[in-house]
């Protein structure tokens, strides 16, 4: 197995499990399927507070974390996720990090300020 195989199962997993774990939590959630470069993101979720749409990473072993080129991706799947669907307003654009070692809710969530703004 390539480390580019490697990297894309762990990946799935952490989205599937990721999407599992919304759902335990009453949220209704759906993985989204991969379009190349009109990607709509890893998994979508609805809340009380709004709708989100997730890239979803799961570092290996170097642990190495982009978080301006995931946030800048997020942004974009989120946009085409709206654009896709007609949607006035693109959902909350999230980066859902799994922290190594740990459960899936020991994840670290990241987002823009001006995103986070709405929750304070």
């Amino acid at each position: 197995m390539t480390t580019r195989q490697s990297h894309k199962r762990r990946g799935a997993k952490f989205e599937i499990e990721l999407e599992e774990w919304l759902r335990l939590q009453g949220k209704e959630s759906e993985r989204l399927v991969r379009t190349g470069k009109d990607d709509q993101g890893d998994v979508y979720f609805s809340g009380a507070n709004g709708k989100y749409v997730i890239e979803a990473k799961a570092p290996g072993e170097s642990g190495r974390i982009k978080l301006s080129e995931w946030i800048k991706e997020a942004v974009v799947e989120a946009a085409n996720y709206a654009f896709k669907r007609k949607h006035k307003a693109a959902p909350t654009p999230l980066v859902i990090i799994k922290a190594r070692g740990k459960s899936i809710s020991e994840s670290y969530v990241v987002l823009r300020l001006e995103d986070a703004i709405k929750f304070f």
